[in-house]
């Protein structure tokens, strides 16, 4: 017992596969949240600015395993949006190919696929809020790209190495840049229990579809410029070192840094004061200005006897720099300290261990570093829903 509770532990401190299909074996699977939501200031649950019930998530995964070497896997996410006047959408979520190498363990991963940056790639919503690189915007979750994937010898970890667009799943076509990012992650298993490793990316994007259109754009505040929209982020750079612990196959304390810059490059035409948005010179100019952003995020989480019930603890700090005259100044308005808790009670699970049918309850509140700032808390309530069929070569 105690041998396989190891292996067990190891396989997801690795991140390695548990279950595989068969050539010619095709999986339907069903990830659903439906979500209750209060947001509200310092406890004033009864006078939200945010209180609504939501299907946030509503992925149907279609995959298909075509013989030992090659998989497919497609995704969609329909979900309740408020854009729309039938009040959902669908999006693409996975869409790649999985071509297996002669090098052992090793595979290419064409399509859109996982962002392997820091956790987000293995952020399973334990706790139903996003990870904090997602949450704040750095990287999507997903990105069309291609990646190396592979698994070091002797369990000794897993090491990504990728071609990413870098505008994540939701963009494509004209909105995506025409210099790609390139991203590598490295975790290691040096001892069982212990998982250390960091991601890095950089894009140094050159995408310049401006519209050179003298009728659009924002007034400056000494209404000296009218900035166009054509705004774009150039130098990004990111890296996010991250440590888990477990003690036992019950306690587990998962922790990252995030560290991300970037140089954001605005187009604007001179414009005449008096009479506000008149342009006076039709001659684009180019300003700059430097972000420099960083953040930690640690979450202790305890599963009590019998898997049913997991409890989680959550804390992040996040800081957000930016270029004034010259010298970088803390945005404290845009800077915060979060902590909170939350439980999942699990009504029943697959036969992988997977979720099957769980209630998740979370709690968090944030607090900007901005003198005078009321914290804002956030209460959510989810019913978690999954499940999966395998249907055999016939």
């Amino acid at each position: 017992m105690r041998k396989s509770v190891l292996v067990l532990l190891a396989a997801v401190l690795a991140g390695a596969p548990l279950f595989a299909l068969d050539p010619g074996e095709t999986e339907l699977e069903f990830n659903g949240w439906v979500r209750y939501t209060n947001k509200a200031t310092a406890f004033k649950v009864t006078e939200p600015s945010v209180s609504n019930f939501m299907l946030e998530r509503g992925y149907v995964r279609l995959s298909h395993q075509w013989a030992p070497h090659l998989f497919t896997k497609f995704t969609v996410d329909i979900f309740g949006s408020d854009k729309y006047a039938e009040g959902a959408t669908v999006r693409i979520k996975e869409a790649y190919l999985d071509y297996y190498l002669p090098i052992k363990d090793f595979n290419l991963t064409a399509g859109c696929q996982k962002h392997y940056f820091g956790l987000i790639y293995s952020w399973d919503y334990t706790n139903p809020e996003k990870q904090l690189a997602d949450d704040r915007g750095i990287v999507a979750s997903a990105d069309y790209g291609i990646t190396l994937n592979g698994f070091l010898p002797s369990g000794l970890g897993e090491l990504q190495v990728g071609v990413y667009n870098g505008e994540g799943y939701k963009y494509a076509g004209k909105y995506v840049n025409t210099s790609p990012e390139l991203l590598g992650n490295l975790r290691l298993t040096p001892f069982g229990g212990v998982q250390i490793g960091a991601s890095v990316f950089s894009n140094e994007s050159d995408r310049a579809h401006y519209k050179n259109d003298q009728s659009k754009g924002t007034l400056s505040s000494d209404k000296k410029k009218v900035f166009l929209p054509d705004t774009a982020n150039k130098s990004r750079f990111g890296l996010a070192p991250m440590l888990r612990v477990a003690v036992g196959p019950n306690f587990s304390v998962t922790g990252e840094y995030i560290g991300y810059n970037y140089t954001r490059e605005y187009g604007y035409y001179k414009a005449d004061s008096a009479a506000s948005r008149k342009v006076t010179d039709s001659t684009r100019q180019v300003s700059t200005k430097k972000y420099e952003q960083s953040g930690i995020d640690v979450m202790p989480l305890l599963v009590l006897p019998g898997r049913k019930v997991e409890v989680f603890a959550r804390f992040s700090m996040w800081e957000r720099k930016e270029e004034h005259d010259g010298a970088m100044q803390v945005a404290l308005d845009k800077s915060f300290m979060r902590y909170g808790a939350g439980f999942n009670y699990h009504f029943a699970r697959r036969p992988s261990g997977k979720p099957g049918a769980a209630f998740q309850f979370a709690w968090s509140r944030e607090q900007a570093k901005k003198e005078g700032s009321d914290p804002v808390d956030t209460f959510i309530a989810q019913l978690r829903l999954e499940w999966n069929r395998v249907f055999g070569n016939q």
